[in-house]
């Protein structure tokens, strides 16, 4: 979504010298951060390209923002940069993000990067890169700092997004102690960004009549809890945004992943006062066992959880839920399992990020007694995703001829794909040749499959 004014604007009447594609891997604060980095390279005047071309075009500089949350991250990390250097070996190679804020000289020496950032200062890899194919110089460049340093949040901006959806970076960093994550040592302490400048950069994507922004951090949930003023809070965050008028293109505004402990009656009941607030809910739940809660390090238990979704539904309409889960983490018996299973059939769970556990080097779990096999954390990734399978086709069974508004993405296989308010996934048939995308369209439900709901246009586009 490049607002054409904007663009003339960044980049002036410069031609374009040199091109560009990033990689993003992981969750949504690395897309939003994507989302910077093509702008700052747009502001230099670089010719952005899509990392995923099937069109042969080289790139003068690949960027991969990469992520460290699993033993799988690491891999893939690893498996995009050998990409960008096979597609093409002279290009400049720019590395940032969770891993290379980890294993800074394994980017150096092992993989050879020309430019190896963190997971700070990340718009500052287009002006490098731009230096050095001035001077033609590939000597690698290490800008990785010690993170626990950075006490502030750093204020970057994206002038564009690659989705209808905007993401709207809110926070960074975590200072929970969970005993699986390595997230917290890549990522450092909370740190909250002004509300000012979230404002500015809403109104920016709203002038850009884009309907939708959702609100991503590290862990959202403790948003404000680092200002001097204790006022301020994630509930009072959201209050002033919706309210305000000058967001007249703004209908939805999506929280990203939270945590279940944030989800307190008073919470509920003042969010539920919201009109621009969607009824989704993507909790970081992780297990449905208390026991293995408290050996995560987790803020809830299980009983809580349950308590307090059950209250949202009473007080949100047609309230959906995902939620992450973590299979096979250790000391984790049948029992605990199947408690895990009782509470997303219980809590009707519509999509489950399924996460089987990998030791993280430099956690407290990866030394723990009673490592599950590999084969049972398999086996029970595989039933909890068949179940999940079931609840989902059963909500969209239960959504046939129901109406709803959507903000149109994509066009795939002659349908156009959406997603409800509530997030359930839509696909949509069309008869003319006509460009929706970007556009606030009603639609009557009249079939479903496990994967999609299935609507017909209404006759007058909604905005």
């Amino acid at each position: 979504m490049i607002n054409e004014n904007m663009l003339s604007e960044l980049s002036g009447a410069a031609a374009v010298k040199f091109t560009a594609a990033v990689c993003t891997l992981g969750c949504r604060v690395n897309q939003y951060e994507s989302d910077c980095i093509i702008s700052e390279f747009i502001n230099l005047g670089f010719e952005i390209k899509d990392f995923n071309s099937d069109s042969g075009d080289l790139c003068d500089v690949y960027v991969m923002n990469t992520c460290t949350v699993t033993a799988g991250s690491d891999k893939k990390s690893k498996q995009m940069i050998r990409r960008a250097k096979k597609l093409n070996p002279n290009a400049i190679i720019a590395v940032c993000g969770c891993f290379s804020q980890k294993n800074p000289e394994v980017l150096k020496y092992d993989l050879q990067a020309d430019i190896v950032c963190g997971t700070s200062e990340k718009t500052k890899i287009p002006q490098i890169a731009l230096d050095i194919l001035k001077n033609n110089s590939h000597e690698t460049n290490i800008y990785v700092k010690d993170i626990s340093k950075y006490r502030n949040y750093e204020n970057v901006n994206a002038y564009q997004s690659e989705k209808t959806r905007a993401y709207i970076k809110i926070q960074d960093g975590c200072d929970a102690n969970c005993s699986y994550c390595i997230i917290p040592q890549v990522r450092g302490c909370v740190k909250s960004r002004e509300y000012q400048d979230i404002y500015n950069e809403v109104k920016r994507f709203n002038d850009m009549n884009c309907h939708e922004v959702v609100l991503t951090g590290i862990e959202i949930s403790s948003y404000g809890k680092d200002f001097k003023n204790k006022n301020i809070s994630l509930v009072n965050f959201l209050e002033k945004l919706d309210s305000e008028p000058e967001l007249n293109n703004i209908t939805s505004i999506r929280l990203s992943s939270i945590e279940p402990s944030l989800l307190k009656k008073d919470f509920i009941d003042r969010l539920a006062e919201l009109n621009k607030i969607t009824n989704h809910f993507h909790l970081s739940l992780q297990s449905g066992s208390t026991r293995i809660l408290n050996l995560m390090r987790r803020k809830y238990n299980a009983e809580t959880v349950i308590q307090n979704i059950e209250y949202a539904k009473e007080k949100i309409k047609d309230l959906i839920l995902t939620a992450d889960i973590i299979v096979g983490f250790p000391n984790e018996t049948d029992e605990d399992f199947e408690k895990t299973v009782n509470i997303i059939k219980l809590l009707n769970i519509y999509h489950t990020h399924i996460f089987t556990y990998s030791k993280r080097p430099g956690t407290d779990a990866a030394d723990f007694d009673n490592q599950i096999r590999e084969d049972i954390k398999n086996a029970r990734s595989k039933r909890l995703s068949e179940i999940c399978g079931k609840i989902k086709e059963d909500i969209h069974k239960n959504c046939i001829d129901r109406a709803f508004d959507v903000i149109i993405e994509d066009f795939d296989g002659g349908f156009y794909t959406a997603k409800t308010r509530n997030f359930i996934d839509v696909k949509i048939k069309v008869k003319d040749n006509v460009n929706l995308h970007g556009t606030v369209q009603k639609i009557k439900i009249t079939d479903f499959d496990k994967d999609f709901i299935y609507g017909e246009l209404n006759e007058q586009p909604v905005c």
